[in-house]
């Protein structure tokens, strides 16, 4: 994600999604998304968004 806040910086996906201590994809887009609005100027977006979560789901061999 390129969103910036109002000093330019960039939203740091990768340490909002690590520290986030909830459980389950669709949580985890509801949090990323009000937090990415909350990080850009006035809550809005520039440009388009897309996010996906995976949850793995069973024991991997």
């Amino acid at each position: 994600m390129e969103a910036r806040d109002a000093s330019g910086a960039f939203y740091p996906l990768p340490e909002r999604a690590a520290d986030w201590p909830g459980a389950g994809p669709e949580a985890l887009l509801h949090h990323l998304c009000a937090d990415l609005l909350a990080h850009t100027p006035n809550g809005l977006l520039g440009d388009d968004a897309a996010m996906v979560a995976i949850e793995r789901v069973g024991r991997v061999p």
